[in-house]
């Protein structure tokens, strides 16, 4: 095993590869290495495959040399005892863990479809905008923030299947023997709705429609007839925010659609169980909310105090507004030191793939496979 020494606690990486023998030649290689893991605050040994995936996503050079420093990095490892993270096996493993997550949760996201309404006021409104967010985000793989940036016009339908654009490539086939988690019938509910609210902007007419409308079971029979195309004025966010009495915020004042951390806060709330299903007015007011917040977007438990035991009418008014503005003020505070912190994660989650996808290709090519 190739010695390793301490210099003021930090270890010497350059004493892990031999100035002379077997070995010798990757010394420049492993220094880069560990030079840059050291400054990154990562592990050079042993190197998680997604570090020696990130290094060479940022270090590009011909074939050959990236071929000597995957060599050097899993030489080092080997001499040292540790298993070499630069072979295609441990890449392909590390891509298999993540793609397994994937599939559950586009499991998960199959389940909750069956669980959102598509009739009712302003159920039916929620139901159907957020089944079609849990497809695009859960079961497409597309991010929150890209799924809430996506316009109406980049998402087409030709009569058998959707194509969703904007960059995404990526084309839904219908399931008509599963119209509860169809992807194209889900696409069309919306869409629908949508061009329904184009030639009756109004609210209480839209929630006379839901009303009336069938409920979507199994054995339903889904149409798939085609949708009538956008006029001029008509573009605007394919999910747009809305309050929680079902009045769209903003509508086509800009092309901002409901924001990633809404996105998120939807999906996540599906999908343990934590949607409210408290959105059950019958008579739409024509109360306007000119900003919705990520509460207002999925509705969180509520805040009576029935939960805690709390006999709210036996507290004075001046305390229930002390309570009450302590509780928005904790809320508020929350919101702020979470900051972005989904779509970060989301972010970095999204460029992990394609480092490692990229680095499994360069892999085949040096003939590591």
């Amino acid at each position: 095993m190739v010695a390793q020494t301490e210099i003021e606690g930090v270890q010497d990486f350059s004493a892990l590869v031999p100035r002379r023998g077997q070995g010798a030649q990757y010394r420049y290689d492993w220094a880069l290495f560990a030079d840059w893991c050291t400054a990154l605050g990562a592990s050079a040994l042993p190197a998680d495959p997604l570090a020696l995936a990130s290094f060479l996503d940022e270090h590009p050079a011909a074939q050959s040399t990236q071929r000597r420093r995957v060599a050097a990095i899993n030489w080092v490892h080997n001499a040292s005892g540790y298993p070499a993270p630069g072979s295609a096996r441990v890449i392909r493993q590390v891509l298999s863990a993540r793609a397994g997550r994937r599939v559950d949760l586009s499991r998960a996201a199959h389940g909750a479809l069956l669980t959102l309404p598509t009739v009712g006021w302003p159920q039916g409104l929620f139901g159907r905008r957020d089944a079609l967010i849990l497809v695009l985000n859960c079961i497409v793989g597309i991010s929150a923030t890209e799924v809430g940036n996506l316009q109406r016009s980049d998402v087409t339908y030709d009569g058998s299947g959707v194509i969703v654009g904007a960059g995404h490539a990526v084309e839904l086939h219908p399931l008509a023997d599963n119209p509860q988690c169809c992807p194209v019938a889900i696409y069309l509910r919306w869409a629908r709705l949508q061009a329904f609210f184009d030639r009756y902007p109004s609210n209480r007419v839209l929630a006379r429609s839901l009303a009336s409308a069938h409920e979507v079971a199994d054995g339903a029979v889904e149409t798939y007839g085609k949708l009538p195309g956008l006029r001029d004025g008509q573009d605007g966010p394919l999910l747009p925010s809305f309050d929680q009495w079902g009045h769209f915020a903003a509508l086509r004042r800009d092309r901002r659609g409901v924001s990633g951390k809404s996105v998120t806060a939807i999906v996540f709330a599906h999908l343990t169980g934590a949607a409210s299903a408290s959105h059950t007015r019958s008579n739409p007011t024509d109360r306007r909310s000119a900003d919705v917040e990520v509460e207002e977007e999925v509705s969180s438990p509520g805040v009576d105090g029935s939960e805690s035991g709390v006999d709210c009418t036996s507290l004075g008014q001046e305390t229930l507004t002390e309570q009450y503005e302590a509780a928005i003020a904790r809320k508020y505070a929350d919101v702020r030191a979470l900051g972005d912190l989904a779509e970060a994660f989301e972010d970095i989650d999204r460029k992990a793939d394609a480092i490692l996808s990229r680095t499994e290709e360069l892999l085949a090519q040096m003939g590591m496979a």
